[in-house]
């Protein structure tokens, strides 16, 4: 039954590809669900082909491990994906040998490497305009093939099973990293605390003659804003306070009273969450 599926398509499947069928004039897949049942059992592919005799083919990245770098050319595309990556080659250095297919009238090409499981962006335009990274669940026209909008036959270039997928350049796969989690705002506050306390401490101890109960409990007040705000922990700034109190000389009953009043008091008011930076 093997027999009516296009050869290349079966060389491609034996090498683990999963791919799937679509249909010739629109690129949608001839059936619901179609990635998630994207395949490389020869005879599931065979079903495939005598259902839909003449359809086109893609291949789904993810469970092909597989990412794929769609190059435009300028004319059927508004961006000029070659130039953009020459000038990329340039700046960080050659590709290496890989496969890789011409699309059909547009004159671009996809270019194939191995993934091994980085985390890389999938949006088009990346790292470049012209460029249009594919991963995960994303596919990619593969032959045979027609290009919907030109009706050009989609070739290899450089067949996978001449050049196997090399692993993606580092320099590519850190272009197309993630951004970086901006860390969550009360993270961000709460990585200040220490210092916040260690003020809180110097003031204490450092407020002139006749001020040390008032300043306790003004930074007593300061902190229980914090922890009201859950960016402190409420017993770290009532130890704080308390050590400050005892270097002060400030009797320890009142102490424990000025510092219960102002944490109170503070808690009413937390302050804002700061907020992270766009």
């Amino acid at each position: 039954m093997t027999d009516t599926i296009p050869p290349d398509l079966y060389r491609v499947a034996r090498m683990g590809w999963h791919v799937l069928p679509v249909h010739a004039a629109s690129r949608a897949a001839c059936f619901r669900g179609a990635v998630d049942h994207a395949t490389c059992d020869p005879d599931i592919i065979a079903r495939w082909a005598a259902r839909w005799p003449g359809c086109g083919w893609r291949v789904v990245c993810g469970p092909s491990r597989l990412f794929a770098l769609d190059v435009d050319r300028p004319g059927t595309h508004a961006a000029d994906g070659v130039a953009a990556l020459a000038a990329l080659v340039r700046r960080h250095g050659p590709l290496p040998p890989r496969p890789m297919t011409r699309t059909g009238g547009s004159g671009g090409a996809v270019l194939f490497f191995r993934h091994d499981g980085q985390a890389l962006r999938g949006q088009a335009g990346c790292p470049a305009p012209g460029l249009d990274p594919h991963r995960g669940r994303q596919a990619v026209t593969i032959p045979p093939g027609a290009h919907p909008a030109t009706g050009g036959a989609y070739t290899w270039r450089v067949p996978p099973w001449d050049v196997p997928p090399p692993p993606i350049p580092h320099w590519l796969a850190a272009l197309l990293a993630p951004a970086p989690q901006p860390m969550p705002p009360r993270r961000m506050a709460a990585d200040r605390a220490p210092g916040v306390l260690l003020r809180a401490l110097h003031a204490v101890c450092d407020a002139p003659a006749g001020m040390a109960n008032t300043t306790l409990n003004a930074r007593a007040y300061a902190l229980g804003r914090w922890c009201g705000a859950g960016m402190m922990d409420m017993a770290q700034a009532r130890d704080t306070l308390l050590h400050a109190a005892q270097r002060r000389r400030i009797p320890l009953n009142e102490a424990r009273a000025t510092i219960r009043s102002g944490l109170t008091a503070g808690l009413r008011n937390p302050r804002p969450v700061m907020r992270a930076l766009p």
